[in-house]
């Protein structure tokens, strides 16, 4: 209990620390924020557009692809407010030498590297995806009950937890190879196959978002069981692609660690 307590206050110390750097340049916080939410809005217009172009797309209205960005915005949202430095493994961990510091401190290394910073101006694309997720799901016919709601909480955290766990599998990589985090970047632009549905690309994609990368639990398959659009068992599957994505990336964690030898390596 004391330990939970512990980690309580230290996590509570993070986020006011965040919460004093995001606002120490007024402006720079202001440019941030309208940065964060020009670039959601201008993915969907794309989106949009070509939904409105071809009257749908593989079968998906304009309302229900509206459901799959919006989740698939929700969860990035999340994770890029509070688990953002994840993508700092590279330069500021490893070559420049933070997890030094980070060892010798009396806290799991792996919280302190996902509490170091906080991405606050994320939180606009989050209250504009939960706008939008509201919007696409009543217009789609969808109805808000208890079941769907308890559904959206799991898919929600869940598909942030999935999506955390890739992008701190590839960043891992950072160990090893100079510069992976371009190799993770790439793999955060194969998130964007997530954001339509899955079903219109080729087998080998398809198969990609489901099993090997699993970004089509982040957002596709929610949206599609919430619609009524897939018979498969997604809350139960939610489960076990968070288990499998946290154990892996775990695991790669914990051997990329003890394979540190300090700053440069």
């Amino acid at each position: 209990m004391n330990s939970l307590r512990h980690y309580v206050r230290l996590t509570k110390a993070f986020l006011h620390f965040g919460v004093c750097k995001f606002a120490e340049y007024p402006l720079n916080a202001v440019i941030a924020v309208v940065s964060a939410l020009l670039r959601e809005v201008t993915g969907f217009i794309g989106i949009l557009l070509i939904v409105q172009t071809i009257g749908g797309f593989g079968g998906w209205n304009m309302y229900e692809i509206c459901v799959i960005f919006a989740l698939a915005m929700i969860t990035e949202a999340i994770g890029q407010t509070f688990f953002d430095m994840v993508w700092s493994i590279g330069f500021i961990g490893i070559r420049l030498g933070m997890l030094d510091v980070f060892l010798v401190r009396p806290a799991p290394v792996l919280m302190q590297v996902f509490c170091f910073g906080t991405n606050f101006p994320s939180l606009i694309s989050l209250l504009v995806g939960m706008i939008l997720f509201c919007i696409g799901f009543i217009g789609a016919g969808g109805i808000f009950t208890i079941g769907n709601l308890l559904f959206l909480v799991e898919a929600i955290l869940l598909g942030t937890v999935i999506n955390t766990a890739i992008y701190l599998f590839f960043n891992c990589l950072n160990f090893w190879i100079v510069q992976a985090n371009e190799v993770a970047s790439l793999i955060q632009t194969l998130r964007q196959f997530g954001k339509y549905p899955i079903t219109v690309f080729p087998f080998f994609i398809r198969l990609i978002l489901t099993g090997g990368i699993p970004f089509g639990f982040v957002a596709y398959y929610p949206a599609a069981y919430l619609l009524g659009k897939t018979s498969l068992p997604v809350p139960w599957l939610l489960v076990v692609e968070g288990v499998i994505t946290v154990a892996v990336a775990g695991m790669l964690w914990r051997r990329g660690l003890r394979s540190y030898n300090s700053t440069g390596t």
